[in-house]
């Protein structure tokens, strides 16, 4: 490794802001594009990188890895820093963040040669050890659940970060040796592997006779044809060798992988557009509603507004849908050209005389390009075997936010915490519930998880919004309605009565989480209220209505409690309670055990407790 020492200049990242901000200079530059202890930097806080020249007239371009959206194509964004422009402000943080969470690359260049340095992205509010625990438990029920598959970024030369994403880069991976891939069975075609084929002809004058040619002249036709026609053997070359069975073989294999892809990619799309067609459907009836509510002067001009605002919100969720749809219709066709052009060339004149089975013997021939598709096809069967000498070139899935991760992480442990109250799948199991509703690498909108302990059944439902209005609520039939803005929590769980033959089910009670990865402070005072505190007690206006023989039942107060959950401050109590409702802490110990997960189902036990005892009464009465 080549260490630049005496370069003229310094690079400084400054981390955060005001009496925070941290000093980080960028003193692990290389010559070669290598993996290097990278820097280390804090989610979500702003940066700025600062030059500092020992010459006047020094400049350098400094390029930046950034996130790629799937099908975009690559770009740079050169920052240019001199003496003149000093300081360049790379993020301002949060919204604005442009990395997830793992490793990246930079590149300055000076006098035209380029050095290369590493930067990591480690989590904000929870330790890496944490994060690896939040990704064990999501992957062990669903696997894939942490990347995202629509954000790529440049892969940095870690082979351990290489070999995570390797199914979903598979056609990333083939268009970079399809052409190498069809030159190698082109140049098969030209100087194939032959063997000697033994056929047999009949003919006028004997030539190579075998006991099938005497046993044909004793008997049958032969027997017509005596001293007149022979059956002679014939000796011939043939491409149907063994080595030509082999590469057609892994040819096969190829296609039948890029087809459960593709199968993959249409189930995704048709998920996604009835998605769209849902959404789509449920903005024209808000439009007819409150073009409706506009001729009724009694309305408040609040109401209409928070319906026109979330009429809007809709209409731009129908735009990103819509773009995705794109996205994944551009990705599923380029895929299919790909699996049509490998196809059309396994079904060619040469390759029609190859038998379509695996030979008995692995045999490669001696032409290079038997060598060539073999090591494309170890390629395809591990997804992975790419070029490493050269991560510049590839492009692999981030992890999502880490706030999004830690939702799921909640989400898992609220399944967990009603499994120890030996509540069991209802149904189908974890993960085939999730599964309808994981498509595009994540959890969609209204995902819902059923389970059932003797008569009661609890309906954990996430990232829901619930109406605005109960006409709606019951055209819908989704029942919750709410008059106020905040009207999707992260998690709603709902409890039933079992239907039976003389019942329908009964709503009894909701318990809604919210999920705030963020430190207590930014979420709790106990002097007033924070914007957290004010949407969690907006949830406790949601309603609940059903139609009861053509007649509306309302529960007016359906929410038991809503607990805010965040990843946990060591210095405060697990559990705090405010008029608003409760903050819990949540995430991995040291110990592999879930700090906080004994409170949340202390907290469910006395809420199920609660309820079945207001059952007991009803029933007395």
């Amino acid at each position: 490794m080549v260490m630049p020492t005496d370069l003229p200049f310094l690079l400084t990242l400054w981390e955060g802001e005001g009496s925070s901000v941290r000093r980080i200079p960028l003193d692990n530059l290389t010559m070669q594009p290598t993996h290097v202890s990278p820097v280390q930097m804090t989610e979500n806080l702003q940066l700025s990188v600062e030059f500092t020249v020992c010459e006047e007239e020094a400049e350098v371009i400094f390029l930046w890895d950034h996130l790629i959206d799937r099908n975009e194509t690559a770009t740079e964004q050169p920052i240019i820093l001199s003496s003149d422009y000093k300081k360049h402000v790379l993020t301002r943080g949060f919204e604005e963040y442009p990395w997830r969470c793992g490793l990246y690359q930079y590149r300055v260049i000076y006098q035209g040669i380029t050095y290369y340095g590493t930067f990591e992205i480690v989590p904000r509010n929870v330790t890496e050890e944490q994060m690896e625990s939040i990704h064990f438990t999501l992957n062990q029920t669903l696997e894939g659940l942490v990347q995202d598959y629509l954000k790529m970024k440049r892969a940095v030369a870690d082979p351990g970060e290489l070999e995570q994403y390797a199914s979903w880069r598979y056609f990333t991976w083939y268009k970079g040796v399809e052409k190498q891939l069809l030159q190698a069975m082109k140049a098969i075609e030209l100087n194939y592997e032959v063997e000697l084929k033994q056929s047999y002809v009949i003919e006028s004058i004997e030539r190579r006779q075998t006991l099938k040619s005497v046993r044909w002249s004793a008997w049958g036709n032969g027997a017509r044809y005596e001293g007149v026609k022979t059956l002679n053997r014939r000796m011939e070359l043939h491409a149907d060798s063994e080595a030509n069975r082999l590469i057609k073989h892994w040819v096969r294999s190829l296609l039948d992988t890029m087809g459960r892809i593709i199968v993959t990619l249409q189930t995704d799309y048709d998920i996604l557009s009835l998605q769209y067609d849902r959404l789509e459907s449920k903005i024209e009836l808000e439009e007819m509603n409150i073009q409706e509510l506009r001729q009724r002067k009694v309305v408040s001009r609040d109401h209409l507004d928070q319906t026109s605002k979330m009429i809007y919100g809709n209409k731009q969720n129908l735009i990103k849908i819509a773009k995705q749809l794109t996205e994944l219709q551009k990705f599923e066709q380029q895929c299919q050209t790909n699996q049509g052009t490998l196809r059309k060339t396994i079904h060619s004149i040469f390759w029609r005389d190859v038998q379509d089975q695996a030979p008995r013997r692995l045999l490669l021939g001696q032409h290079h390009a038997y060598s060539v598709i073999y090591e494309i096809w170890k390629g395809s069967t591990s997804w992975n075997k790419v070029n490493r000498n050269e991560p510049k070139d590839l492009l692999v899935p981030v992890i999502k936010p880490t706030s999004l991760l830690y939702e799921y992480y909640v989400l898992f442990k609220t399944i967990e915490s009603f499994r120890c109250l030996g509540y069991e799948p209802h149904q189908d199991t974890i993960t085939e519930q999730l599964q309808k509703s994981f498509y595009l690498g994540g959890l969609q909108e209204g995902t819902t998880v059923r389970l059932k302990k003797d008569s009661s059944i609890i309906v954990i439902t996430y990232d829901q919004q619930v109406e605005h209005v109960e006409q709606i609520a019951l055209e819908n039939q989704t029942h919750f309605f709410s008059p106020e803005a905040n009207r999707r929590p992260d998690i709603r769980i709902d409890l039933y009565t079992e239907p039976s033959e003389s019942s329908a089910s009964e709503f009894l009670s909701s318990f809604i989480l919210e999920v705030k990865y963020r430190p207590i402070w930014n979420i709790y005072s106990d002097i007033g209220y924070t914007e957290a505190m004010l949407q969690m007690s907006k949830y406790f206006m949601f309603r609940y209505v059903r139609l009861e023989k053509g007649i509306k039942k309302y529960e007016r107060t359906p929410v038991h409690n809503v607990i805010c959950i965040y990843p946990g401050d060591e210095q405060r109590e697990p559990l705090v309670e405010t008029g608003c409702g409760s903050f819990l802490q949540l995430y991995p110990g040291k110990q592999g055990d879930t700090v906080g997960l004994d409170l949340l189902v202390y907290t469910f036990q006395n809420w199920l407790g609660w309820n079945a005892s207001l059952m007991s009464e009803d029933r007395s009465k």
